[in-house]
């Protein structure tokens, strides 16, 4: 902790760098800014927010582009690019913090969540601190039997996949996180779809890991991207991952021995 507090007081420069990936969140980026920096103030450190807008057409970026006043914020529009993942991972390459943050811009997220993880990275040491829905404290509000469903399935698959990465990591399938920027090579990030926790966990390295609860709350504002296509691409992604990290084969031994046992049985 003393070590961590030391480099915060030593270094000039933004402490923490929030990414905000945005589509059409014109009626939700003003209150999340707004409310996460008055959180946030009272921890003493500098934020900065880099916004990384598809090109909404509802106007989300100039509602960014006029918070710059009062804000320390960071617009980037893509013009030929969709998705919240290749969003975030631009959004680190130009962030200038030395501790990098996620969180969705539909306020699902409790906008006092980064300040919760940023206090138990410096209290803990840690070099990434991931906002959980599934340790004490933490949970959803008003879910919808389906959505419950999806989440703790989405979660048994990933801790399937990738055993050593999400040992102790109980929320696979969180969207707010933070990280130390020297813990991660951007370079070797090949994200897809709607999910980039788990490529930063995976391809990233973290000698120290903090899960911090949060309740998720139902979305309010605005209109939910995610479809049966993306849950697909999810599928394919954690393929992937587990190819990189040669995690795949714990399931694939597995799958293995129960049709070594069923051949011997029948």
């Amino acid at each position: 902790m003393e070590k961590m507090a030391e480099s915060l007081s030593e270094n000039k420069g933004v402490d923490v760098s929030l990414v905000i990936p945005t589509y059409n969140e014109s009626l939700t980026i003003e209150k999340l800014i707004g409310e996460v920096a008055a959180s946030f103030a009272k921890t003493g450190a500098s934020i900065e927010f880099v916004v990384v807008d598809d090109d909404s057409p509802d106007g989300t970026a100039q509602k960014a582009e006029s918070l710059k006043n009062v804000h320390d914020v960071k617009v980037i529009v893509r013009k030929n690019e969709r998705g919240l993942a290749t969003a975030v991972v631009r959004g680190f390459k130009e962030a200038s913090g030395r501790l990098l943050a996620v969180i969705d811009g539909d306020m699902q997220h409790p906008t006092d969540t980064i300040t919760h993880l940023y206090q138990d990275m410096k209290e803990h040491g840690a070099d990434l601190a991931v906002a959980s829905r599934k340790v004490a404290g933490g949970g959803t509000k008003d879910w919808e039997f389906y959505r419950v469903i999806i989440s703790e399935t989405a979660t048994l698959i990933a801790k399937f996949m990738l055993p050593l990465s999400l040992f102790k990591i109980r929320d696979a399938t969180t969207g707010c996180f933070m990280f130390k920027r020297g813990c991660v090579d951007f370079s070797k990030l090949s994200p897809s779809g709607f999910k980039i926790f788990l490529e930063v966990l995976v391809r990233g390295r973290f000698a120290k890991k903090v899960e911090v609860p949060y309740q998720f709350n139902q979305r309010s504002l605005g209109k939910s991207k995610l479809t049966f296509k993306q849950n697909i691409i999810f599928i394919y992604h954690l393929i992937r991952l587990g190819l990189a990290s040669g995690e795949i084969a714990v399931p694939a031994g597995v799958a293995a021995l129960i049709v070594a046992l069923a051949l011997m049985l029948f």
